[in-house]
């Protein structure tokens, strides 16, 4: 008897490390921004295992998403072109700028 093989496929996005989140989280609370983690996720057919969205304050307006891969970390802004990092210390840099 044959068993049959399973077609299931791995998530586009893995889950992000407990550090990084912590850091995350530090940053947008003194950058008075909120956070949101968003598991099980699909999109655009893809199926990611946790997605962090980051809001300005009372927005319901997305400025940021965040999802991970074996790749790196990906940032989609609002508006722009979906970035890729090493390292979250690395996303951190590069969104300071974009602070008004």
């Amino acid at each position: 008897m044959q068993i049959p093989r399973s077609s299931a496929r791995l998530p586009t996005g893995t889950a992000f490390d407990i550090p990084d989140l912590l850091m995350l989280q530090a940053w947008t609370e003194f950058h008075g921004l909120r956070m949101a983690i968003e598991l099980d996720v699909c999109a655009e057919g893809e199926e990611y295992e946790e997605l962090l969205a980051l809001y300005e304050n009372n927005c319901a307006f997305r400025r940021w998403m965040l999802w991970r891969s074996c790749d790196g970390i990906f940032v989609q802004p609002a508006n722009g072109r979906t970035m890729l990092f090493d390292a979250m210390s690395e996303v951190l840099e590069i969104l300071i700028p974009f602070r008004e």
